[in-house]
């Protein structure tokens, strides 16, 4: 039987799959891109399947993780007049040369990053500048998950034993069912409220329904019947 390969979501996780003649499941992470690969005995079910998926979700996720850092470096180099996504909205990025750390001014929608050497060398100067800006995305978007959480769980009817924040470049959340742990995408806090708000429902819903089946959709379109118009959103990018 010849081994075809389609690419499938499980878990809100895009992967290559192949059935083939091989005893057991397997799944890989390319090291370079990231991409997920998953091969299966011929007649193993689909229902197993996914569960081997979501066990692994946490571990798919830092090694896509790690294949990001391990990417070149993108060639684009950030300076003062940059005009920055934030909650949907552009602010003005600023740099000054003072104590590394920065500050946000909301009434001027601008954005101070502070590094100690102006003068260093250009991969130190812009390695702090992106620092300073994770670590900004990174409090906003923690500033903003308990209000959503505890707005959103009784709507769903599932709570989250913990949430988390991750640099994600493939997917805007993910959810180990097991220990009811929610991680979000840090890039959610470029996009509008809402969108990080259909994220976290998305989320809950998987501690009801673990796959992406017409129960699961079913779930989300109740608690959140406007979702299309915010996944749209997702899926057009900045």
């Amino acid at each position: 039987m010849k081994a075809n390969s389609q690419q499938i979501l499980i878990a809100g996780i895009e992967l290559t799959f192949t059935r083939k003649r091989v005893r057991n499941i397997n799944l890989r992470v390319q090291p370079s891109t990231g991409e997920v690969k998953l091969s299966a005995p011929y007649k193993a079910p689909m229902a197993l399947i996914e569960r081997f998926v979501i066990s692994r979700a946490e571990w798919i996720a830092q090694a896509q993780e790690d294949a990001q850092k391990r990417k070149q470096v993108s060639e684009y180099k950030y300076k003062s007049g940059d005009r920055l996504p934030f909650l949907g909205e552009p602010i003005r990025l600023t740099i000054e040369q003072a104590s590394a750390g920065f500050r946000y001014l909301p009434d001027s929608a601008e954005l101070m990053i502070f590094i100690s050497d102006v003068k260093a060398s250009d991969e130190k100067v812009q390695a702090s500048i992106k620092a300073q800006l994770d670590r900004f995305y990174r409090q906003e978007l923690l500033k903003r998950m308990p209000d959503i959480f505890e707005k959103w769980q009784p709507i769903v009817g599932a709570t989250a034993k913990e949430y988390r924040v991750r640099k994600m470049r493939t997917r805007w959340g993910s959810c180990n069912i097991h220990k009811a742990r929610v991680w979000i995408s840090l890039e959610l806090i470029k996009y509008p409220l809402e969108c990080l708000e259909y994220v976290v429902v998305h989320e809950l819903t998987h501690l009801l329904e673990p796959s992406h089946n017409k129960r699961f959709h079913s779930l989300v379109e109740k608690a959140m019947p406007e979702w299309k118009d915010y996944k749209k959103l997702l899926n057009k990018g900045l």
